[in-house]
């Protein structure tokens, strides 16, 4: 075998193999990258065969001029290149000539064979060579190497470094600390990282748990069952690289024993003070006191968050029999109760006056009183005292007064015959006298019987009220005799009315106010008249003018009349008769016919508003009157502001509800504990109508659940709540949102209304957290608790990402990456280390600091046609973070020609991208230059003086990496790469015209539907005139443009602010128009 060995002046010496045996009287001429080219051959003996041979030749000197026309040009080269191991790598080569040339690839000065690999290593139309799951061998020196019939030329080479990443085993999930009930199981998750992925096992003091031969790579899950006592269990993650552990500590933790049973201390009227003994060696949370009725079947009232034992329960009913238990409450729940204590409260003084008191005469001179026990006695009554007198406009001090001990009737004699006299009753207890009941009325006749009772008025229509009654007791009735009258001065009117209950009185006026009074007669005669009561009839539905109007003396010559002052929404019947001397014709067939709507003049009625939560009241009301609504309700206005002081605060509100027949409605959103003034308002098509009275009410202060939050060292947090005091109906769960105050949305979780804790993981450090937890009634959430906690900050643990160069020159490039990942920040990032090197100079690292912490930088002095090693890392205030992996660029050599500057993405679409560059002034060049994509797949060629190329059929939401080099440029050539990505397809129909344009040049447009996931930012409509007489031939498959206009025209950008997206139907003026852009911006 025979060697030629190649010098050249610019790099290493070549051997080319020659077969032995054969002679080398002739071969091509071969060109590296230099312009002069020296050859010598050498041949060389067998193995083994005594001496040597040589043959000196100096055969051949070429400078670019003499090179043959048609010989090889390397128009890209391939370039230095680091990639990871079992990545695909691709080194580029783009070659011309005449004819074309054959690419092929050395690799350390061998021959690339693509042959006998699988197909891992092939050679792309292009001439890029691409090595797919890429091994340490891979690693080298490539070149590649471009013949034709007028010779070869070799590129110039590059390297291809092959990184295998060795990483240390580190805890992406460490495992994290639990605490549960005596008996109970956990699992324990432990997952470990590295590169190579490290072993995980379990230990348990010096005790494996995990078998050697079944020990899980990665993520290891530790199961216990029936667990009764506390441990810490110990994760193990190793590799080659090392060995780590983390320790899980298990808690058995029972729930805490029953207090001490709680002991009496005080007692008043309406309250009770408790003490009692913890009964709990271990620390308690807080204690719950519980308290009902005794023999009471509800359930249990409780007091949360009771921090002492000590605790005074107000709120209690005077002289009533309690029941009072305590419980405790730790991290894990609450425990059982304590034995109950039982306890009566004091007495006081009767809050309510005795009930259904009664009088009827036994004799002229003597009369029975009875009546029944207050409804809140507040102790053991004592005794009555019943006042009477003939004058009940005297004070009732100067009454005549009656005592009775321990009975509820009683008799008084001595009174005057044939007279009437009022009386009244009131209870006392041993605390002293309780409010005096209503005056009743008794007359000193024989047989006469008392005053009916539960005297009431109810209005049934606009012209009737029904009137009850209870009789009056132990009395023979023959009738009752009603008073009544029109309003307060009208003329009291006197019907008799047979025995019985009730009695409908009928005839009467609309929306009037009545007043009655109720005596029953026997026949010794008429009794006493109940108190005066007063209803209103009901509002007339065609209002109370229901009589028939004539309108006479209309001149006989007229025609037509206009009717005024009338209703409004009433319907009218209208009838014309016609009349001579002797007298009037018949009527005309009537006509009916209804006035126009209009605002409703009378408020809604019977407006109610009641607390419904701590953020929600309830609002009700009627429709108005009929004969005030004038029109169709079309729904109501619920109008609400805040009050403070009795004074509105900030902007009213409203809520709408748009159902005609709608009643009630809830408001959710309030204030906790704030007064707000509501009134509500009925609308017609014509507009709102008359507000009814402001209604007050206050949202309530309770409603909120009780929250704790504790932070582990494991980047953990225990989340436990307990229910709100008062709930407003039965508990149906809760909701949690929580996560970082800088990260949004919050995490959002829904729990039952029996769950009560909830553990967090991934809390990173240097990060505050908020929780936000509500409870759930029928209603919906009250009230958010909301805790925050702040995690301490550490060094980083993890190091910047995607450190990536660009727009390298001779003596500078553009530096850019992106923080580490959230979860390894450990607090705010503050500044970044970069260092760089000369890979030739290994020793002497560049370090600099980059304040504030930018994520881009312009590193520039640097040497041309050198090679530069260079990694980053982030600091936090308590120190820096590792170093990102290296990343290597080369800077361009100094006497490389410019041929094209700013090569930029001018626009983005589906399925193709513009590209633009601009060139020197005097660049008159015919030589194309090429574009690049698709890592080396894709090669277009361009003239370089047009400065765009429109790159198609590309793929949507792809991103791609485009090179732009010149082919007369040797050595690989100065290249410029930008990066895009297309557009997403979320067009897929056209936009639709809605009708045909309208007289002011008006069309509507629909646009197309889009998926309601797709974050959408725009709208870009091109608008253009399609006047056919104005134009020339139009070849309608081609993009339509207009002339006089250049064709980049259609980037131009014309924003119309204020178009939403979610407005689909945009108007659009025709006219003779250059191509806009309409913005429609969410």
């Amino acid at each position: 075998m025979k060697r030629i060995l190649t010098n050249s002046s610019s790099h290493a010496s070549r051997l080319k193999n020659v077969p032995h045996g054969q002679s080398l009287n002739a071969f091509s001429p071969i060109v590296s990258s230099s312009l002069i080219t020296n050859f010598f051959i050498a041949g060389l003996g067998e193995i083994g065969m005594q001496g040597s041979r040589e043959i000196h030749s100096e055969s051949l000197f070429s400078t670019e001029d003499q090179i043959p026309r048609g010989f090889p040009t390397i128009d890209m080269g391939p370039q230095l290149k680091v990639v990871e191991r079992t990545r695909t790598a691709t080194m580029l080569c783009a070659a011309s000539g005449n004819p074309d040339p054959e690419i092929t690839w050395f690799k350390d000065f061998l021959p690339v064979d693509t042959s006998n690999n699988n197909g891992r290593i092939k050679q792309l139309r292009s001439g890029a060579l691409q090595i797919e799951q890429s091994e340490e061998s891979d690693q080298g020196k490539y070149e590649c190497v471009a013949t034709n019939s007028a010779g070869t030329r070799y590129s110039a080479p590059a390297n291809l470094y092959v990184r295998v990443r060795r990483v240390p085993p580190r805890f992406s999930i460490p495992p994290t600390n639990h605490e549960i009930m005596p008996g109970g199981s956990v699992n324990i998750t432990c997952v470990a990282v590295g590169s190579p992925m490290p072993y995980v096992k379990w230990m348990l003091g010096a005790e494996d748990l995990t078998p050697e031969d079944d020990m899980p790579i990665g993520r290891n899950v530790l199961e216990l069952n029936d667990v009764r006592q506390s441990a810490n269990y110990t994760c193990v993650a190793m590799s080659t690289l090392g060995v780590i552990e983390a320790i899980a500590q298990i808690t058995v933790k029972a729930l805490p024993k029953p207090p001490g049973t709680p002991v009496v201390t005080e007692s008043t009227a309406t309250s009770i003070t408790l003490t009692w003994d913890s009964g709990n060696p271990e620390p308690v949370s807080y204690y719950i006191i519980q308290h009902k009725p005794k023999n009471s079947e509800e359930p249990y009232k409780e007091i949360d968050g009771v921090a002492t034992t000590r605790y005074s329960v107000a709120g209690l009913s005077p002289y009533s029999d309690y029941e009072f238990r305590v419980v405790a409450v730790n991290n894990i729940g609450r425990g059982p109760p304590s034995e109950p204590v039982l306890t009566q409260t004091s007495e006081q003084a009767p809050s309510s006056a005795p009930r259904d008191v009664q009088a009827r005469m036994l004799s002229s001179t003597t009369i029975l009183v009875q009546w029944k026990e207050p409804e809140e006695p507040n102790g053991q009554i004592q005794g009555y005292r019943v006042y009477y007198t003939m004058d009940p406009t005297q004070h009732v001090n100067n009454w005549m007064k009656h005592n009775v001990a321990d009975s509820q009737i009683t008799t008084i004699g001595n009174l005057v015959p044939q007279k009437t006299y009022s009386v009244k009753v009131l209870a006392f207890t041993s605390i002293g006298d309780g409010p005096l009941s209503s005056d009743i009325q008794v007359i000193t006749q024989t047989g006469v019987p008392g005053q009916p009772l539960n005297f009431k008025a109810e209005p049934e229509s606009e012209t009737s009220i029904l009137l009850s009654w209870t009789p009056p007791r132990s009395d023979t009735i023959a009738s009752y005799e009603l008073v009544y009258k029109d309003g307060e001065h009208g003329e009291e009117q006197r019907i008799t009315i047979e025995p019985g209950t009730s009695y409908r009185l009928q005839g009467l006026r609309p929306n009037s106010l009545y007043y009655f009074r109720l005596a029953a007669r026997s026949p010794q005669g008429l009794g006493a008249s109940t108190a005066e009561i007063s209803a209103r009839t009901m509002q007339s539905m065609d209002g109370e003018d229901d009589k028939p109007h004539e309108i006479l003396g209309i001149p006989s010559d007229t025609t037509k009349y206009l009717l005024e002052q009338l209703e409004k929404w009433t319907e009218y019947r209208i009838t014309v008769t016609a009349h001579t001397d002797v007298g009037p014709g018949p009527e005309s067939l009537s006509v009916l016919i209804r006035t126009d709507e209009d605002v409703p003049s009378g408020p809604p009625r019977k407006v109610e508003v009641e607390a419904v939560n701590s953020t929600s009241v309830k609002v009700s009301w009627r429709s108005p009157v009929p004969n005030k609504q004038h029109g169709q309700i079309r729904g109501y206005q619920v109008h609400y502001v805040r009050m403070e002081n009795g004074e509105p605060r900030g902007q009213p509100m409203l809520k709408d509800v748009m159902l005609a027949d709608a009643q009630d409605m809830i408001i959710s959103g309030l204030q906790p504990e704030t007064s707000y003034s509501l009134t509500v308002t009925a609308y017609t098509t014509k507009g709102d109508g008359a507000r009814s009275k402001p209604k007050l009410v206050s949202t309530t202060g309770a409603g909120r659940p009780r929250l704790v939050i504790n932070h582990t060292q494991m980047n953990t947090a225990l989340i436990q709540w307990h229910p709100p005091v008062d709930t407003f109906g039965p508990l149906q769960g809760y909701r949690l949102k929580f996560g970082r105050k800088d990260v949004e949305p919050l995490t959002t979780l829904e729990f039952s209304e029996k769950e009560d804790h909830f553990t967090a993981t991934d809390i990173h450090k240097g990060a505050s957290y908020i929780f936000r937890l509500s409870a759930r009634n029928k209603v919906g959430f009250g009230e958010e608790m909301v805790k925050e906690i702040s995690v301490p900050e550490e060094v980083p643990t993890g190091f910047p990402q995607n450190l990536q160069s660009e727009g390298t020159t001779s003596t500078s490039t553009q530096l850019s990456w992106q923080p580490p990942v959230l979860a390894e920040r450990n607090g705010i990032i503050t500044k970044y280390t970069l260092l760089y090197r000369d890979i030739n100079i290994p020793l002497l690292p560049v370090e600099q600091l980059i304040v504030p912490a930018d994520t881009t930088l312009t590193l520039s002095g640097l040497k041309p046609d050198t090679t530069y090693d260079v990694k980053v890392r982030a600091h936090t205030s308590k120190g820096p973070g590792p170093y990102s992996p290296s990343v290597q660029f080369r800077t361009l050599p100094v006497n490389q020609a410019v041929f094209a500057k700013n090569f930029h993405v001018k626009a983005v679409m589906k399925t193709s991208v513009l590209l633009s560059w601009e060139i020197p002034e005097n660049y008159n060049s015919a030589m194309p230059f090429k574009i690049l994509y698709d890592d080396g797949k894709m090669v277009e060629e361009v003239d370089g003086r047009a400065t765009q190329k429109l790159i198609v059929n590309l793929k949507p939401e792809k991103s791609y990496s485009f090179v732009l080099t010149n082919r007369g440029n040797s050595a690989g050539g100065l290249q410029h790469r930008v990066t895009a990505k297309t557009a997403p397809d979320v067009l897929r129909t056209k936009p639709a015209f809605i009708g045909k344009t309208n007289l002011d040049g008006m069309i509507t447009v629909q646009l197309p539907e889009v998926p309601a996931n797709e974050n959408i930012k725009k709208y870009l409509l091109c608008v253009c005139c399609m006047l056919e007489t104005m134009l020339p031939a139009w070849d309608k498959t081609k993009p339509f443009v207009i002339p006089s206009i250049p064709h980049d025209q259609v980037w131009k950008e014309l924003a119309v602010k204020g178009l939403k997206v979610k407005q689909r139907h945009l108007h659009i003026v025709y006219g003779w128009l250059e191509p806009l852009h309409f913005d429609a911006i969410r």
